[in-house]
């Protein structure tokens, strides 16, 4: 099933077609292409090219539905640690980042935020016990020519009974790949339960909410 993608409006040429590769992407060796050769200048363009606002916002949420600023917490995608530093200006002490491509991570390391590093593919099982975090955050991860909702199981698996787990989707992908319906399954069977879920903006020059952002807790 294609699934449309839409850029932002009023976006450079450069970041535009940055966004394009990344939505185009299929495969794991496609994924450490682009982000090896992004690493360096991707904070430049999400954030000064797309004014992205997605991990300030899931900090917020995680910060929210998790008081014990000194709790074990996974940054799942962290890539260049956008999110590990809103949630180290939030106070959160002790966060690992998690992560696809080595290069994306060395340039997080360079924030100071993060205590540990997990080079893991989100497509398979993941090399930590279970019940490890308590409370985990995802942002731009989870949209086109990444991972599908499959992965879900696995992130829950890894955090805490009672961990908020912080996280958004891309609209045009909550439902073709499987978000909706496997958070859904998951809750149904009684693993996790809802906290909050609405549409926001991912970038300040989106013209409206092109995001869904959820909280949900393991049970």
């Amino acid at each position: 099933m294609a699934i449309a993608r839409n850029i932002p409006a009023n976006v450079s040429p450069e970041a535009a077609a940055l966004l394009e590769r990344a939505y185009a992407l299929d495969g794991d060796a496609q994924s450490r292409a682009l982000y090896r050769d992004w690493a360096e200048t991707y904070d430049d363009t999400m954030l000064q090219g797309l004014g992205y606002r997605s991990p300030a916002v899931v900090a917020r949420l995680l910060g929210e539905h998790l008081s014990d600023r000194q709790a074990l917490v996974l940054d799942i995608g962290c890539g260049t640690g956008l999110a590990g530093h809103k949630l180290g200006e939030l106070g959160f002490t002790a966060i690992d980042g998690l992560d696809l491509s080595p290069e994306m991570m060395q340039v997080a390391a360079r924030r100071n935020v993060y205590r540990n590093f997990i080079t893991a593919d989100l497509n398979a099982p993941l090399p930590i016990p279970d019940r490890s975090y308590a409370g985990a955050s995802c942002s731009g991860t989870f949209t086109h020519g990444h991972v599908d909702a499959r992965c879900l199981d696995e992130v829950f698996r890894v955090l805490a009974l009672g961990a908020p787990f912080a996280f958004t989707v891309k609209l045009e992908v909550w439902e073709p790949l499987g978000f909706k319906d496997t958070l859904a399954r998951l809750q149904a069977s009684g693993r996790i339960a809802e906290v909050l879920t609405t549409h926001d903006r991912h970038y300040d020059s989106s013209q409206l909410p092109d995001g869904v952002f959820c909280v949900y807790r393991r049970l």
